[in-house]
C-alpha cells in the first residue's frame, strides 16, 4: 500500500467519525422532570379509561337490568291485549292493538308478531324479520332475544293452546343519554386529577432532578481533569447513594492522577497503563528471557541530507506506525525508537513462550510491509530496513535518573540484536543460527557464515531467514493486510491457523 493510500484511509476514517459525532451530539434533550409529569400523566389517564369502561360497563348491566324489568312486564301486557284476536284470526283487530301499543309505549320502536302457522307481520322498525323470527324463542316467559338490537320476546298462549310468538324491540336512546352524561363527568374528574398530579409530580421530579443536575456538573469537572470535587450528601435514597460513591470515584480519580504523575518518569506507557488498571505486570529489575527485534532503516544519514526535514519525519512516522502494529499484534512491546530505527522486546512485559517465533514473523512481515509502502528516495532507491532478531536472556530493570526513568531492558541479547540489523543489505531478517533453533518449523535459514560480532567472544553464525511453510506465509500476509487497517486493535494475540 502507498503513503497516499494510507492518508487517504485515514482522511476516510475521519469523515467517518465524524459523521457518526451529531448523531449523539444533536440528540433531543428532555429533562427528567418532564419524562416523569409525562408518564405520570399517562399513566393516571390510562387508569381513568379503564375505570371509565369499568364504570361504564357496571352501569349498563344496570340499566339493562331495569329495561328487562320494564319490558317483562310490557311484553306481557302486549301478549294478554293479542290473546283474543289471534284466537279469533282477525288481522284488523291485531293491528288495532299493536298500533296503539307502540302509541302508548314511545320507548317501544318495533313489533314483530308470528302467527302459530309461521306467518310474521312487522310493526315499525324491526330490520331483518326473517331471521328475528329464526331467533324467537319458545318461551313463555319473556325472555331478550340474542341479538345486537334490544328485543325482548314471549310464545302467546290461550288455555294452553299456542296462538304464535311476539317479539317487541325498545329504545337504546336512555343508555346512550346516560353514557353521554357519564362520560362528561369522568372526563372533567380526569382532567383534574391528571392536572394535580402533572403538578405535583412536575414539582417532585424537579426536587429530584436538582441533585441530578449537580451530579451532571460535578461529573463534567472531573471529565475536565478536575478530580477535587466533593458534592454534599443529602437524604436517604438511591441519589444520595450515587453522590456518595461519586465522592468515593472522585478521590480514587485523584489518587490515581497523583500516582500517575510520579509513573510518568517511566517511558513505557502501556506498563503504566496496565498497572493502574491493576494488571499483573511486575515493575521490579530482574533477568528474563527475551527476543529482541531491531529495524533500522538503510542510508538514513543520505536520505536524511537530501529529504526536507518534515518528510523525513512522516516517513519514518509512516513506517514506524505499521511496524507498531504488527509487532503489537505478535504480543511483542516497541521498546523504544532510536532515531531511524525500532527496538521490538517479545516476552517482556508480557509473557509468550513463543516469543522467538512471535518476533521472526514480525520481522519478516515489517520487510514485506516495507516494499508495500514503496517509498522512493531522491536517489530512486527504494525505502528500506535491516531487520536484526535475537534471542537470549537480559536484564529488565529501571534505567535512567531519579527524575526520568525507563523500564527497558539492557545486556548481550539486545546488544547483539543491534549488531544483526547492521549485517543485512536491507528488506531481510538476519539472525544467529542458534536464535534460528528456537523458531519451530516453517522457516528456513540461508547461512551466511560466520561472523565477529562486537561484544561477542565467538563468532557466531549468522544468515538470513526466510519462510517455507505455505501456512506461515499466509499468517504473514494476513497481518500485513490487518497492519494497514486503520481500525486495527493492538494486542490481538488470535489468528488463522499459525501464529
Amino acid at each position: 500500500m502507498k503513503k497516499e493510500e494510507l492518508i487517504a484511509q485515514e482522511n476516510h476514517q475521519d469523515q467517518a467519525d465524524s459523521q457518526a459525532e451529531p448523531t449523539v451530539k444533536f440528540a433531543p434533550r428532555i429533562p427528567i422532570r418532564w419524562r416523569w409529569t409525562m408518564l405520570v400523566g399517562f399513566t393516571v389517564a390510562l387508569a381513568v379509561v379503564v375505570l371509565f369502561f369499568v364504570i361504564l360497563d357496571i352501569e349498563r348491566d344496570a340499566w339493562l337490568e331495569s329495561q328487562a324489568a320494564q319490558a317483562e312486564l310490557q311484553v306481557d301486557r302486549l301478549a294478554d291485549e293479542l290473546k283474543l284476536p289471534m284466537l279469533s284470526g282477525s288481522s284488523a283487530e291485531t293491528d288495532l292493538v299493536v298500533q296503539g301499543f307502540l302509541e302508548k309505549v314511545p320507548t317501544v320502536m318495533g313489533v314483530l308478531l308470528k302467527k302459530a302457522d309461521g306467518i310474521t307481520r312487522g310493526y315499525g322498525d324491526v330490520g331483518d324479520a326473517k331471521a328475528l323470527a329464526a331467533a324467537m324463542a319458545a318461551d313463555n316467559k319473556v325472555v331478550r332475544l340474542p341479538v345486537v338490537a334490544l328485543w325482548y320476546a314471549k310464545r302467546v298462549v290461550y288455555a294452553d293452546t299456542a296462538l304464535g310468538n311476539i317479539a317487541v324491540r325498545f329504545s337504546e336512546q336512555a343508555w346512550a343519554d346516560i353514557a353521554s352524561q357519564l362520560v362528561k363527568q369522568i372526563l372533567m374528574a380526569a382532567l383534574a386529577v391528571v392536572l394535580l398530579s402533572a403538578l405535583w409530580v412536575y414539582w417532585l421530579a424537579g426536587k429530584m432532578s436538582q441533585r441530578l443536575e449537580m451530579l451532571a456538573n460535578a461529573a463534567r469537572q472531573v471529565a475536565s481533569g478536575d478530580y477535587h470535587v466533593k458534592m454534599r450528601v443529602r437524604g436517604n435514597d438511591e441519589i444520595s447513594d450515587a453522590i456518595s460513591q461519586f465522592n468515593e470515584m472522585a478521590r480514587e480519580l485523584a489518587h490515581k492522577e497523583e500516582m500517575r504523575r510520579v509513573f510518568e518518569r517511566y517511558l513505557n506507557p502501556k506498563l503504566v497503563t496496565d498497572v493502574f488498571e491493576g494488571g499483573s505486570v511486575k515493575m521490579e529489575n530482574h533477568r528474563q528471557e527475551v527476543s529482541v527485534l531491531f529495524a533500522d532503516m538503510v542510508h538514513f544519514t543520505s536520505f536524511s541530507e537530501s529529504t526536507e526535514t518534515e518528510e523525513v519525519v512522516n516517513i519514518l512516522n509512516t513506517h514506524f506506525e505499521v511496524f507498531h502494529r504488527i509487532i503489537a499484534y505478535y504480543g511483542g512491546h516497541v521498546d523504544k525508537y532510536i532515531g531511524d530505527a525500532v527496538m521490538a522486546v517479545f516476552n517482556h512485559p508480557f509473557a509468550d513462550k513463543d516469543h522467538a517465533r512471535h518476533a521472526a514473523k514480525a520481522g519478516l512481515a515489517i520487510a514485506i510491509v516495507c516494499k508495500e509502502l514503496g517509498v522512493i528516495r531522491s536517489d530512486g532507491e527504494p525505502i528500506a530496513f535491516r531487520i536484526g532478531l535475537n534471542c537470549g536472556q537480559a536484564i529488565a530493570g529501571n534505567i535512567g535518573a531519579a527524575r526520568r526513568l525507563e523500564y527497558t531492558v539492557i545486556g548481550d541479547a539486545v546488544n547483539v540484536a543491534s549488531r544483526m540489523s547492521g549485517v543485512g543489505l536491507g528488506g531481510e531478517l538476519v539472525m544467529s543460527r542458534s536464535t534460528y533453533e528456537f523458531l519451530g518449523d516453517g522457516f528456513m535459514f540461508d547461512s551466511i557464515g560466520e561472523k565477529d560480532i562486537k561484544g561477542v567472544s565467538l563468532e557466531l553464525e549468522l544468515g538470513v531467514v526466510t519462510v517455507e511453510s505455505e501456512q506461515v506465509k499466509r499468517n504473514i500476509e494476513h497481518v500485513v493486510d490487518l497492519a494497514f487497517n486503520l481500525n486495527l486493535p493492538e494486542e490481538i494475540r488470535t489468528m488463522e491457523g499459525d501464529i
